[in-house]
């Protein structure tokens, strides 16, 4: 075994497909199905259970189905190297989850499905083993160029991918550069490196001035070093006029002070006297507002001491408040009597309303009566025999029903059968009958008579027979005698039956007819009396049926009147029996088995009623006790719901007073230490504003307070001489006599005069200093010099990286080049040979080989030596061309890459010569592999057995696979 076949399709859920098994010949397989049939869906199966799930990123369709959440399947193998195995694939990460099962036990996942799949990916396996009708569709559009290069890319030794390599680098790199172009990178690296090169040039230039720039700095600052000394010099000249200037108006007030401070006398004042003043004053005002709080703080508590609760009334109040639970038991317990009593007194009404004692009276009396068990025997034994009394009736009357019943339908029957008597035509046949019967066999003998009469026409009949065979056999073969003969035996024989015995015939005829007549009148007859003898059976048996019912019914009446009597009496004595206990009136039946019961149940009910009665009257007479002691102690009438509520309340207040009480007690005694000791703190503060007035000299207050103005004044005239004296003395003048202030502005207008000339010459010079530093500044540090060297190198660099890359993309772009010269002059030609057999055996030996020209191009040649362009080809043949070149590489990898050959429809364009011829291909070529091949075309099923066919329309319908 040298192939790789797939043995059978399980899929678990794929497109529209589920729960699908496709068994699969080791040869050639036809799935046949019209459009939508899923034909399609299974070619993708294949493909993705070997090579995977399509991505997000991928164009092809996933097949996900829509109403079921089961994806994937099962692929069975049989491997030339690891013999049966299993391929199964479910949902899981992007191209699903793959499992693969050997003979031997082994599983794995992807790395040994590549294994088993020959290192290929779906897209090499589809370049070589999988085409379609899609693929082809598009080749008579097609130029001479690109019909060459799809021929060279279909899969032949890997063309396709060095070819669109070869051209994606001669792309790039024609992108990089080209010899007179401007757009490409590298030509405009190049420019950009010369326009640097002529910037660089422009900036050496610069650098020549910068000595010049030297020698004008050091004039300057020499120059600069003389204007910076004389304008010290002025400066400390005008420093010493300045304090001159300041000095002046100090001297002044000096003078002005020290007059002021002699006209005034000397004034006594204590220390801070108005700050301890005012401190002593604000401490006695609060004293004083404390004192008087203290005092009425004191009268309230004393008030609210007086005012207490009683201490007794208290204790009841608690006493009270312990039984609150009590209350509240009792108050539930009043309820839930008055409930149960409720539903007693509910329930005896009920069982009362069942048996039927409506009155007071009655009821008391069936509530003493005794109910003993011999009682209720006796009642249950008239009860049953009552029971089987009436049940004996039902029984008689409903056997009554279905005589009378049945005496209906006999009278109906009786009915039908008059009406299906014999009618008056019938019964006048019947009387007709015997003469007919007696003429039917005189005619039946002379019919027998003429029969035996008529036995030689036989003999006629023959030779008419014979002597048209003989007509018609001297006719044909051209003998007149014969012909002769066979026309006068004819003549003769016709002559004798037409006028020898037409007499007889006409006889005959009539007696016929009137045969035929009474034979059916004797089958009619026959159906009358058969009908008669049945109407009379059928009747004779209605008739001893309706004797028997009407027998049983009169024994029935009898039989009801008997259990009606019964009934009755029985009746009577129960009534009389139920009168005892007061119950009148009807009393369902339901109930009758279970009276005594229910009175027994009815007076427990009445005991249970007694008891609770007497056990609420008890806790009535409790809580009204308690409630009157709340009431008393409450001194006000509150519902004995919320009487607790309002006790709490009061308790919890009179509780409150009394701590309240102790409070103030004790607060009453604190108060009075603190009148005490703040009495003594006023009396003390006291005498403190009395001492600071002695030690002013003063009588009060507004005294007090004018004196200290009198001291302020005094004090701030001594400290703004002491001031102006310490300013005098800081400006250190040598003599501070005979100093004039308008010779002292006039000197310093002169020396302002003489600075503002000095300062401009100053400035003029550190400008023109400030414009040769910057220009020195810029070429000792102008960077553009050294950037555009660095720029250029930079470029230079990238340049040259630009270079390598192109030359990188060129040496790429001629090995491919080369390459594929060398894969079309040695290993297509071995290839072709084989696309040469396939193309002759396809076109009838029209074509004989495809070449390839010098140029590159595919040419095709006929049995007359004739080349033709591909693109002068049919389409047919084109396809035909195409297919060829896919066989003949299959074949040539029949030893590396055994794999099945997919195929859509390929040649649904073929004449029904070219179909013949391809379909002999592939039964050639299922020799060596398995061919899968789809088609929607019923044609293509009368070259294939029906065992080799699969109907994948009745896939929608099975869960297996149907052959057509």
């Amino acid at each position: 075994m040298h192939m790789l076949t797939i043995k059978k399709l399980q899929i678990y859920g794929f497109g529209k497909h589920e729960n699908v098994t496709i068994p699969l010949n080791e040869g050639v397989t036809i799935f046949y199905g019209l459009n939508e049939a899923g034909k399609t869906t299974i070619q993708q199966f294949v493909l993705q259970m070997l090579f995977g799930f399509p991505t997000r990123q991928q164009t092809q369709r996933k097949y996900e189905p829509k109403a079921s959440t089961k994806f994937g399947g099962q692929l069975t193998l049989l491997h030339p190297i690891y013999g049966s195995c299993i391929i199964e694939r479910v949902k899981g990460k992007a191209a699903g989850d793959v499992t693969v099962y050997l003979e031997d036990g082994t599983t794995g996942q992807e790395e040994l499905l590549a294994k088993l799949l020959y290192g290929y990916s779906r897209a090499s396996f589809e370049s070589i083993f999988s085409f379609s009708l899609h693929e082809l569709q598009g080749i008579e559009k097609m130029s001479e160029e690109e019909l060459t290069h799809l021929l060279l890319s279909s899969g032949t030794t890997g063309i396709q991918h060095l070819s669109a390599l070869e051209k994606k680098m001669d792309k790039e790199a024609n992108e990089l550069f080209k010899k007179t172009g401007k757009v490409p990178v590298i030509n405009q690296k190049i420019e950009q490196l010369k326009q640097l090169e002529r910037m660089i040039r422009h900036e050496q230039g610069k650098i020549q001035t910068f000595e010049n720039k030297l020698q004008q700095l050091q004039l300057l600052e020499q120059n600069l070093e003389k204007l910076y000394a004389t304008q010290k010099k002025q400066q400390q000249q005008w420093q010493y006029l300045t304090v001159q200037k300041q000095a002046l108006p100090l001297i002044k007030q000096q003078q002005m002070l020290q007059q002021a401070l002699g006209n005034d006398p000397h004034v006594q004042f204590p220390a801070e006297g108005v700050r301890r003043y005012e401190q002593v004053k604000d401490r006695l005002l609060h004293e004083s507002q404390q004192l008087l709080q203290l005092k009425e703080q004191y009268q309230l508590l004393q008030d609210k001491v007086l005012a207490t609760v009683n201490e007794q009334t208290v204790n009841e109040m608690g006493r009270l408040m312990q039984k609150e639970a009590t209350w509240h038991q009792l108050i539930v317990k009043e309820k839930n009597l008055r409930d149960d009593l409720f539903m007693l007194e509910q329930e005896i009404d009920a069982q009362f309303r069942l048996l039927g004692v409506q009155e007071k009276e009655a009821q008391n009396i069936l509530l003493g009566e005794t109910v003993s068990l011999q009682q209720e025997q006796q009642f249950q034994q008239q009860l049953k025999r009552l029971e089987e009394a009436e049940d004996e009736l039902k029984f008689h009357l409903h056997s009554l029903e279905q005589v009378h019943q049945a005496l209906d339908a006999i009278t109906q029957q009786k009915q039908r059968l008059k009406q299906e008597s014999l009618t008056k035509e019938e019964e006048h046949i019947l009387a007709q009958w015997p003469q007919q019967k007696r003429r039917l066999e005189q005619l039946r003998a002379a019919k027998s008579q003429r029969t035996k009469q008529r036995q030689p026409n036989y003999f006629s009949l023959m030779i008419l027979l014979i002597g048209l065979l003989s007509f018609v056999y001297g006719i044909f073969q051209k003998n007149v005698a014969v012909a002769i003969i066979g026309a006068i035996l004819t003549i003769i024989t016709i002559w004798l039956i037409k006028f020898v015995r037409p007499a007889t015939e006409t006889s005959d005829k009539e007696n016929s007819h009137l045969l035929r007549q009474l034979e059916q009148d004797e089958m009619t007859v026959q159906t009358i009396l058969l009908k008669k003898q049945r109407l009379e059976d059928r009747w004779l048996h209605v008739h001893e049926q309706q004797s028997e019912k009407e027998q049983q019914y009169a024994q029935l009446e009898y039989k009801i009147q008997q259990a009606e009597l019964e009934s009755e009496e029985t009746t009577q004595s129960l009534q009389q029996f139920l009168k005892r206990y007061r119950l009148q009136g009807t009393i369902a039946r339901t109930l009758m088995p279970e009276l005594f019961m229910r009175i027994r149940s009815v007076q427990e009910l009445a005991v249970k009623r007694e008891g609770s009665i007497s056990l609420l009257q008890e806790v009535q007479d409790e809580k009204n006790s308690l409630y009157e002691q709340l009431q008393l102690v409450l001194n006000e009438n509150y519902n004995e719901h919320e009487i607790y509520m309002y006790l709490r309340t009061a308790y919890l207040d009179a509780q409150q007073q009394q701590q309240q009480v102790q409070q103030a007690q004790a607060q009453l005694a604190d108060i009075k230490i603190k009148l005490q000791s703040g009495q003594t703190r006023i009396d003390r503060y006291t005498a403190d504003m009395m001492q600071l007035l002695n030690e002013a000299e003063v009588q009060n207050e507004q005294a007090f307070y004018e004196r200290y103005e009198q001291f302020e004044h005094q004090r701030k005239i001594m400290t703004e001489l002491q001031t102006v004296q310490a300013q005098i003395a800081s400006l250190d003048l040598s003599e501070n006599v005979g100093l004039k202030e308008d010779s002292v502005i006039e000197d310093m207008r002169v020396l302002e005069q003489e600075q503002a000339s000095l300062q401009m010459d100053i400035d003029r010079c550190l400008e023109h200093r400030a414009a040769l530093q910057i220009e020195k500044e810029q070429l000792l540090n102008d960077e553009k010099y050294g950037q555009l060297l660095q720029e250029f190198e930079q470029e230079k660099s990238e340049l040259q990286q630009m270079i390598e890359h192109w030359a990188t993309k060129k040496a790429v772009a001629t090995a491919i080049h080369e390459t594929l010269f060398r894969l079309r002059e040695e290993k297509l030609p071995h290839v072709l040979s084989k696309v040469n057999a396939i193309f002759q055996l396809l076109t009838g030996g029209r074509y004989v080989q495809l070449t390839i020209h010098d140029e590159g191009y595919f040419m095709a040649q006929d049995v007359a030596g004739i080349r033709y362009q591909m693109v002068e080809l049919s389409q047919a043949t084109k396809e035909q061309a195409y297919i060829a070149l896919r066989l003949a590489l299959a074949q040539t990898l029949i030893t590396s890459a055994p794999f099945p050959i997919i195929m859509d429809d390929p040649f649904v364009h073929f004449d029904r010569n070219r179909t013949d011829k391809m379909v002999q291909l592939m039964k050639e070529v299922g020799y060596e592999r398995q061919i899968l091949y789809f088609t929607c075309h019923d044609e293509m099923l009368k070259h294939w057995p029906k065992e080799q066919i699969i109907d994948v329309g009745a896939l929608a319908n099975e869960r297996g696979v149907a052959s057509t």
